[in-house]
């Protein structure tokens, strides 16, 4: 690095409204050799200085691997740059076994089908020598089988989950037999695989015809799922909740009566223990099947919208509607805590918004991505995430798209206390099909929250270096910050500072780094063209 770029560091400093929060900017030109690379760590050391590091060019005959290192101190004053090389290293052949439950298929014979397939494909992988990663060499071997049950049945498959923890080979999947006679109710079970593709099959106690709710795997990949009663049950608000480790244990059951007869779940959470839901109804006394479709996330490869599969496309629709009701329930153990009815019309009453902000607007009864689920120490909950629709890409296209950003704050009952409101600045095709990243911190004093969110500005061409070497063009994403900060006692909500002033922006592989002994999250990005290193930073009151 020349004197000259060296010296092009550049510090703003400013705060945010009352509340004092700090924030810092800097600015740093990159060497040809860093343009030319990409960006591969961002760390802190032990003295709480930040290190960007560059994976550069370099000969690719040479047994080393190039980087380049840029460093900032606490106050992002640039320190220096320096070049670093490390022995590449060669590492041996491994097998890998993969297992996967799916639904249907890529022909026209199968394609609407729900009917269950269990998958097992064992690849040899190689080192990339010069990449430096492992890649696939070799498909040994690729086992499909279609399960039956003892009777000879076929299952439909609604959902699967896997453990991170390689040791666990059964993949955990919820499926149904519908049953042949015409007053016998349909059966669902816990299926469990493993590694040689053998079935154990666990009925689910529902004494009755149910249609499944919502099934999701949530933290410490417990898998859970709710169940509706169908037309003709004897009370069609005693829906059943079931939550299961991964290895298809059964760890809590309940029956409870569901605020409403046609309950819409969108959200599962679990945080500290407890289970939590988000859900929504309609002003109806029917039961859930005849208002909604059933929920069934399990994977089609011969589907588009990302492999969804036609039930599930089916489901989807049918939850745009807008609604009337607004639920949040909470499940310790084997008993519902809570759960709690707003009337959508409360939200209007509730609404705040920043100062200075026009573009936010009352909640207003629809589906929305829930990106950050926060219960705060006095048991305060907030939901936070954005509004969902479609948009039109052109060539008769349509994307999920991302629209009004939405944050619920809800006492430890469940009732509404805000809803806070922020207008999006790009509102574009482009950036509107890319969700934004939302994260809550709190304040020392556990009086605030700092409300982070990564706004999108969407772009056609080049994701990065590696694409535009393949020449691969699409939609990607950039990001920039926008700090804002929720009291929690006064329900209320601050100004919005934008960081990166419009120049400069982060990638969704690179966004921040918390550093929760100083209480600070310091940013990294860069220009549009690549060229320079920005790095920002805010402290955590």
């Amino acid at each position: 690095m020349t004197k000259s770029l060296i010296s092009f560091g550049l510090i703003l400093i400013s705060t945010l409204g009352a509340i004092a929060q700090e924030f810092k900017e800097s600015v740093q030109p990159l060497s040809t050799k860093a343009v030319n690379g990409y960006m591969y760590e961002a760390i802190k050391d032990g003295n709480g200085n930040s290190l960007i590091t560059y994976k550069i060019p370099g000969s690719k005959k040479s047994n080393e691997v190039f980087y380049e290192e840029y460093s900032f101190d606490k106050n992002l004053s640039f320190i220096n740059s320096k070049d670093v090389q490390e022995k590449k290293t060669q590492m041996d052949d491994y097998e890998s076994t993969v297992y996967s439950a799916y639904v249907g298929g890529n022909t026209s014979f199968d394609v609407t089908s729900m009917k269950l397939k269990l998958s097992k494909v064992v690849a040899t992988n190689t080192w990339n020598y010069e990449k430096q990663r492992f890649v696939v060499k070799k498909v040994i071997s690729r086992e499909t089988i279609k399960p039956k049950n003892d009777n000879g049945k076929v299952y439909l498959g609604y959902a699967s989950y896997g453990s991170a923890d390689y040791k666990k080979s059964d993949v955990f999947t919820l499926a149904k037999i519908e049953s042949k006679e015409k007053n016998a109710d349909d059966k669902f079970y816990v299926l469990l695989f493993n590694d040689k593709l053998e079935i154990t099959e666990k009925p689910l106690d529902l004494n009755g015809s149910y249609t499944l709710v919502f099934c999701e795997q949530v933290a410490g990949e417990d898998v859970v799922m709710v169940f509706a009663p169908n037309k003709g049950s004897a009370d069609v608000s005693e829906y059943v909740y079931y939550e299961f480790d991964i290895m298809g244990n059964l760890k809590n059951r309940v029956e409870f009566k569901s605020p409403a007869s046609a309950m819409l779940l969108t959200v599962g959470y679990k945080k500290d223990g407890d289970i939590y839901f988000c859900g929504s109804s309609a002003k109806s006394s029917e039961t859930y099947e005849e208002v909604f479709k059933e929920y069934a996330p399990i994977f089609n490869p011969g589907v588009t919208n990302g492999g969804a599969n036609l039930a599930d496309i089916k489901w989807q629709k049918s939850s745009e509607e807008e609604m009337d009701n607004f639920h949040l329930l909470k499940f310790t153990g084997n008993q519902l805590t809570f759960a709690s009815t707003t009337p959508v019309t409360d939200f209007k009453d509730k609404f705040k918004t920043a100062p200075g902000d026009k573009g936010a607007s009352p909640y207003k009864g629809s589906k929305f991505f829930v990106e950050q689920f926060t219960v705060t120490p006095s048991g305060d909950y907030l939901i936070a995430g954005q509004l969902t629709s479609s948009v039109n890409m052109g060539d008769g296209n349509t994307a999920k798209s991302y629209e009004d950003i939405v944050c619920f704050h809800f006492d430890k009952t469940g009732n509404l206390k805000a809803q806070y409101g922020l207008g999006k600045i790009n509102t574009d095709k482009k950036s509107e099909i890319f969700s934004m990243n939302q994260k809550f911190y709190l304040s020392s004093d556990g009086k605030q929250l700092l409300w982070e969110i990564l706004e999108v500005k969407g772009l056609k061409g080049y994701a990065d270096f590696l694409a535009a070497l393949a020449g691969y063009s699409s939609f990607y994403s950039l990001y920039f910050p926008r700090i804002g900060t929720i009291d929690l006692e006064s329900s209320s909500l601050s100004a919005f500072k934008e960081m990166g002033n419009g120049k400069y922006f982060l990638r969704k592989d690179f966004t921040s780094v918390y550093d929760k002994d100083e209480k600070s999250i310091t940013y990294i990005g860069h220009d549009e063209d690549f060229k320079k290193l920005w790095i920002g930073k805010v402290m955590i009151q």
